[in-house]
């Protein structure tokens, strides 16, 4: 992919104070026909990273115009002719009323003096931005990702009077995506200040040009327990009357955990230096301390979040002296999310919000999953000098799968800066280039966390047009099939969905690709433009091979997703990888062996002549049972009878309980049947005496489906299901050659 495009949308660049009307008095012609007066002008002493922003003014000119301008001293340049990058003598005689910027202050100003253009800001990143926001605001220059800059070529450019500043909406933006967090030079375009600046040498950074936090989930780093736990296991969680080891939680009542964790910090922000807050936050599961002083203390403070805050306050006392400019950071996550009583955060402490349980449709007043995390966001906001945010925005489960929060991504984000949120990390795509659109709301990300405010259709139109161009329009339209669809009355997403979510239709998927198909008529012929359009599709492929195989099949669906995972070099598809091959060479795996069953199932014949009467038979089992095998054999035998059909409705408020159903199906045609299951937990389906699917053991709700060539006539049909714990799922979808779809119809299942 090219480094440079110079095709750009008609987009109306709304920067008044720049005039682009060549040729009339009192302009000021800044380049024309491959020509400019111009010298770049830098102090030679500059810091590295102003350095680094006249070498960016420098190039993206010559992008734009053709011409090159010298980077030189003040002495070398001619008045009115001269582009002032950083604050100098000369910007601090053009404007006497300004005020030289803190080193750390990300805001910024471009602004004329007669014919000279000055940019600053703070030394660290505000002069840089100062010098991306000219190129993109008066240049139209672009970057859409690290891959995709925009650079429109023009003949000439011209000034009147410029005057422009901004600041951002949020100090620490943290865009949390693979393109952003592995690529300095992008992170830095799209002003992401959790990622140091790149310095003059290419792969370089400049040291201490971070806003950065050090640590996630650190407990387990300042006192490990496989370093402890034998000889001390009062230092860790008790549970049950037993202490426990492992990845569990500290005993924070412990005074040699303290002690401990106290000298950890220290040494770390002696030995690294280069960050802003230091984690001192639990381990990532539910394993707190239940000892009568961790008690004791959670009784006083309200709960968990106060025994951990009166842990954190002490080590963030005993390090400010030391460390008077460094934040100690703590959790607000899971058991720790709800705010204290009666104690507050140090003033050097940082409280990270976590919104891991949130609804990522909808805002957050106005849906019933996220009222609690409001009421959360508006009581730490109440006592936390220093609130940062965590905030989760695309599918950890299946990283491919369509996520409609493209608008709550701004209210979102407008939250929590009315929080007064010092920072935000927006979690995405930190693995994986396989997230759905993930270009286009890592900039929007981007955008919002600088300017909450900004005009999210504008900001739409202007990626998608930029991105996908004539395609752009069809685009726009599929995030409105999404929001109609994906956000329709009575669907919610937590940052953990699963493919056979209700809210996947196949309406969804079917108009989906109808519009992908319009889109690719729009861009016929440009390879990079159709190669783009696939990747954005792959969502919708990937749902239909889940949910319809036979039909992703015939209409290239597998081929599709198989040319996206080769091209972008995907391995990961979710959160956790488990080891061996990577889970997109299983899942193309999966594909070839679904080809080859669907190519070569055997006809299987009639196995009864006649059947007694409509209904499945059921026997019923209760117990602690891993799998359906020991629910058959060691589970104790509840009820047994008829059903009209396989349900498991009645039992929506119990834990550990399983069923067998068993009865005969009538094939009304010969040919391939698919039956579809989303199980949570064990699930296993024997057809004739052969093992189609298991699905065993206890898990979060999964997928899978089988083919079977049946002749017609009845067929046995086994089924075995069990419900260890939290939640409930089986839903069983069964398709026909004749075109039924939907559950197994009761006037087909015999005894």
């Amino acid at each position: 992919m090219n480094r440079f495009s110079h095709s750009f949308p008609c987009l109306i660049l709304l920067v008044t104070c720049v005039i682009l009307a060549v040729g009339c008095g009192g302009r000021h012609v800044l380049f024309n026909e491959g020509n400019s007066e111009y010298t770049i002008v830098i102090e030679p002493a500059a810091p590295e990273t102003e350095q680094y922003a006249a070498v960016e003014l420098q190039t993206w000119i010559r992008e734009v115009s053709g011409a090159e301008l010298p980077i030189a001293g003040p002495e070398a340049a001619t008045e009115g002719k001269r582009l002032v990058v950083g604050w100098q003598p000369l910007t601090a005689e053009a404007f006497p009323d300004a005020v030289k910027p803190e080193d750390g202050d990300d805001s910024f100003t471009w602004r004329s003096h007669g014919g000279d253009i000055h940019f600053w800001g703070g030394s660290k990143r505000g002069t840089l931005y100062a010098v991306y926001s000219f190129l993109e605001e008066a240049l139209g220059c672009r970057w859409y990702s690290s891959k995709v800059s925009v650079a429109p070529p023009r003949s000439s450019w011209s000034f009147r009077k410029l005057d422009h500043s901004e600041a951002p909406g949020i100090r620490i933006r943290d865009n949390c995506v693979l393109d952003v967090r592995v690529n300095p030079v992008f992170s830095a375009r799209m002003r992401n200040n959790f990622i140091k600046v790149p310095g003059l040498e290419p792969g370089t950074t400049v040291p201490g040009s971070a806003e950065g936090y050090w640590g996630v989930h650190a407990l387990g780093y300042h006192v490990p327990s496989d370093v402890h736990f034998h000889s001390h296991p009062e230092y860790f969680s008790l549970r049950d009357g037993v202490r426990q080891g492992g990845y569990a939680q500290p005993c924070l009542s412990n005074p040699d955990v303290l002690a401990m964790t106290i000298e950890s910090v220290k040494k770390v922000m002696r030995e690294q230096p280069d960050y802003l807050i230091y984690s001192v936050e639990q381990n990532d599961n539910q394993l707190f301390c239940t000892c009568d002083a961790c008690q004791e203390l959670a009784e006083r403070y309200g709960g968990q979040s106060g025994v951990m805050l009166w842990f954190v306050n002490q080590v963030a006392d005993a390090v400010k002296d030391e460390f008077p400019d460094k934040y100690i950071g703590t959790f607000a996550y899971q058991y720790t999310r709800h705010a204290p009583k009666d104690i507050v955060p140090r003033e050097n402490v940082v409280v990270r919000l976590c919104s891991i349980e949130c609804c990522m449709l909808h805002d957050y007043d106005g849906c019933e999953q996220n009222l609690s995390f409001a009421q959360d966001l508006e009581d730490w906001g109440a006592i936390a000098p220093h609130l940062y945010i965590w905030d989760y925005v695309t599918d950890f489960a299946q990283y491919c799968l369509p996520v409609a929060n493209w608008w709550t991504l701004q209210s979102h984000i407008r939250d929590f800066r009315d929080a007064h949120a010092i920072g935000i990390l927006e979690e995405g795509d930190y693995q994986t280039p396989s997230c759905e659109l993930r270009e286009m709301r890592s900039w929007l990300l981007s955008k919002l966390m600088w300017n909450p405010d900004a005009d999210m259709d504008e900001l739409i139109r202007d990626f998608t047009d930029g991105y996908y161009g004539a395609a752009g329009r069809h685009v726009r339209e599929y995030l409105r099939l999404e929001d109609r669809i994906l956000r329709r009355e009575g669907i919610h997403a937590p940052c953990y969905i699963s493919a056979a979510d209700t809210m996947y239709t196949h309406e969804f998927i079917s108009e989906g690709r109808k519009i992908f198909a319009r889109a690719r008529e729009a861009v016929k012929g440009d390879e990079e433009l159709l190669n783009r359009l696939e990747t954005a599709e792959m969502p919708l492929c990937f749902l239909l091979m889940e949910k319809d195989p036979p039909k992703g099949f015939e209409t290239g669906a597998d081929a599709l997703v198989r040319r996206v995972i080769e091209r972008e070099g995907i391995t990961r598809m979710t959160e956790w990888e488990r080891g061996g091959k990577s889970q997109a060479e299983v899942l193309l795996e999966k594909y070839e062996n679904l080809a080859e069953a669907l190519d070569k199932a055997p006809l299987l014949q009639a196995v009864v002549e006649q059947a007694a009467g409509n209904g499945v038979s059921f026997t019923r089992y209760e117990g602690p049972f891993m799998s359906t095998a020991e629910m058959m054999e060691k589970g104790t035998e509840t009820d047994s009878g008829a059903l009209p059909t396989i349900r498991i409705e009645k039992e929506e408020e119990l834990d550990h309980f399983g069923y067998v159903f068993t009865t005969l199906l009538e094939a009304r045609e010969e040919g391939i049947h698919q039956f579809s299951v989303t199980s949570d937990d064990g699930f296993v389906l024997i057809l004739d005496g052969e093992e189609l699917i298991s699905m065993d053991g206890s898990h979060s709700p999964e997928m899978a489906w089988a083919f079977a060539n049946l002749a017609k006539g009845l067929h046995r049909l086994e089924i075995r299901y069990f419900e260890d714990c939290e939640g409930q799922v089986l839903d069983l979808e069964f398709r026909t050659p004749g075109g039924y779809i939907g559950p197994l119809p009761e006037d087909r299942l015999f005894r």
